[in-house]
């Protein structure tokens, strides 16, 4: 693995540490676990339209902390 995807990764999961617990869960389970938004759902007990919404959120504040790090304090 190179240095520059190393840097990138680490970047990711500190952005991923300051988003709201239930952002985090949802994007770790559907996006890094590979689980559908029914699977998300059930394991978070919540609905599927639910888990969509935290998904959208969590997404959009993980981009807008990786375009401007200095957004992360």
């Amino acid at each position: 693995m190179n240095l520059q995807r190393q840097e990138q990764m680490l970047r990711t999961a500190a952005a991923l540490k300051t988003l709201p617990e239930a952002q985090r869960r949802a994007i770790e389970l559907h996006h890094l676990q590979g689980m559908s938004l029914v699977e998300v759902a059930e394991q978070l007990g919540s609905t599927k339209p639910a888990v969509a919404g935290l998904l959208h959120r969590g997404l959009k504040k993980l981009r807008e902390l990786l375009d401007d790090p200095s957004r992360e304090t």
